[in-house]
């Protein structure tokens, strides 16, 4: 019996793990046989700017075609609550956090990625440790060698959870002025009219004639006179 081939889409998700589950860059480094790292002190500048930006920089390693590490930089914590170690003890642990509903789009983008194809930026939900839905900004390109070989790809994940809020919330406004307005229109277009004598009440309360209250409001209406049938024949017999 031959081993069943694996689906595009489980290839695909498994690309979403952490590989063996490393999360230290000298492990990465050494699977990619790279060994430089970077001064202390860009390490320190790169983590204040992520935590500013609440955002993180991640790698995800290659080596024959398959992912073998994902390396998390810091700020990774503060975005999704999850430490680096977490995420070297949990391979799934970043595509569990991805919204079902949007899994299929971040694993478009990684079709591409493993094509050597720079795609575009893509906005998705995670679900953040503490239980609460972040929307975040997940931006990735390619790395190659010299001989065009994919052996890496960088991501840029940025939290726009605020931005993203607010817009649905400015959303949900909108929302409820438009009915609110059409709500109006349709209260504008009822007139309070006397069931005896006819008379119509203003928005102040004061009666009128309704000749006098057309003429005085929107659309201002100028009346002409005369009888109908009835009341010729009624008032003057004809």
């Amino acid at each position: 019996m031959t081993d069943r081939k694996p689906e595009p889409r489980e290839a695909l998700t498994a690309t979403l793990n952490t590989g063996e589950g490393m999360s230290d860059e000298k492990n990465a480094f050494e699977k990619t046989n790279t060994t430089e790292q970077a001064p202390p002190q860009s390490v320190r500048r790169y983590e204040h700017l992520a935590h500013a930006a609440k955002a993180f920089i991640f790698t995800v390693i290659i080596k024959d075609a398959k992912p073998v590490c994902t390396i998390h930089y810091p700020g990774v914590l503060a975005v999704t609550g999850y430490a680096q170690e977490e995420y070297a003890a949990q391979p799934l642990l970043w595509l569990n956090m991805i919204q079902p509903d949007d899994r299929d789009v971040v694993l478009e983008q990684i079709a591409q990625l493993l094509r050597a194809e720079t795609p575009a930026p893509v906005k998705h939900r995670i679900v953040h440790k503490d239980g609460s839905i972040r929307w975040v900004r997940n931006t990735c390109v390619p790395v190659v060698d010299a001989h065009g070989t994919l052996v890496a790809y960088d991501g840029l994940v940025v939290d726009i959870s605020e931005a993203e809020f607010a817009e649905e919330k400015q959303e949900r406004q909108i929302a409820d002025l438009t009915a609110a307005l059409a709500l109006v229109k349709q209260l504008q277009g009822l007139l309070p009219i006397c069931s005896s004598c006819k008379k119509i009440r203003d928005d102040k309360g004061y009666w009128h004639e309704v000749d006098a209250y057309l003429a005085g409001n929107p659309p201002y209406m100028t009346f002409t006179h005369g009888l109908c049938g009835d009341c010729a024949k009624r008032l003057y017999g004809i």
